[in-house]
């Protein structure tokens, strides 16, 4: 039996591999107990390939428009930690657990293209047509954040619906988790695999309820939504996505300003050296909890 397969009869199955479960709480805790902040960036050139030779002179960082000494550098060839989650709602195009069409196997095999990043990492999988996805959510993000290294990511797969089991109106919004991306040491990408080239608006208290808060979590974090349509361009988008993970590079600085303030801080990041010939995704801002 193929991977796929082996994964689709599993869909139902809470699976973790080599992470231990915390609380999420513990992420707002062990950052703000330091004052090393780390900006996760991309570079890649003009056909999208990643430009992985660069040395930590060839960047430069800028807090509210003012440079920034970076302290830390890891290489873009340095190994990545990753975190990938992947969960799945009967709403969705995947209508019951262990289902082994197209439509299913064209998400696993997504899912297999991200973990190629990380092969030995880990994949927790939150119950088909479940409730706990942001349970599932929570505790993978505390266990990367426990990983050593400043290189981790997060992926989280899905199709952005609550469970065909809630109603609209009783889905309560995951304040701890979007406050706990906020601060995350690790960006997150929600890769949403659409059925259609145009992918549905996510809006609170609707079916994409899921999908809107995860949206948030990956704009928070510094990290991206990604749309993939099944059957087309899916697995050419997480391949894309597992290059930009695998290749990213992290800067570390230590910020003059102190303040405790509950405000967001504004990042840049440039390549000086190369003009317009590289193109640059990176964390374009940073959040202070209160002290």
């Amino acid at each position: 039996m193929s991977k796929v397969r082996t994964a689709a009869t599993a869909m139902g199955v809470l699976v973790v591999l080599s992470l231990v479960a915390v609380m999420q709480q513990n992420v707002l805790a062990r950052q703000a107990g330091t004052d090393l902040i780390l900006v996760p960036v991309s570079v890649s050139d003009s056909k999208n390939v990643p430009v992985t030779n660069l040395k930590r002179e060839d960047f430069q960082l800028l807090e509210d428009n003012k440079e920034q000494q970076i302290t830390q550098f890891t290489n873009a060839s340095d190994p990545v930690t990753l975190g990938v989650v992947l969960g799945l709602s009967a709403r969705g195009p995947v209508k019951t657990p262990g289902q082994t069409d197209r439509v299913s196997v064209d998400i696993l095999k997504a899912v297999d293209r991200v973990r190629e990043a990380h092969p030995a990492g880990a994949i927790a999988q939150s119950p088909f047509d479940g409730d706990s996805m942001f349970d599932v959510v929570s505790k993978g993000m505390d266990a990367l954040a426990k990983q050593s290294g400043p290189k981790k990511a997060m992926v989280i797969v899905s199709d952005g619906y609550i469970s065909s089991g809630s109603q609209t109106s009783s889905v309560p919004m995951p304040k701890s988790l979007i406050e706990a991306s906020k601060t995350a040491p690790f960006p997150i990408f929600f890769l949403f695999p659409s059925t259609s080239t145009t992918p549905p608006a996510f809006t609170d208290g609707s079916a994409y309820a899921v999908g809107y808060y995860l949206e948030q979590m990956a704009d928070f974090s510094g990290g991206d939504m990604i749309t993939g349509v099944i059957e087309n361009d899916l697995s050419k988008v997480a391949s894309d996505l597992r290059d930009r993970v695998k290749n990213l590079y992290v800067l570390g600085f230590r910020s003059p300003n102190t303040a405790k303030d509950g405000k967001w801080r504004k990042l840049a990041v440039k390549v000086p050296a190369s003009g317009s010939k590289v193109k640059i995704a990176s964390k374009s801002r940073y959040f202070v909890p209160k002290g």
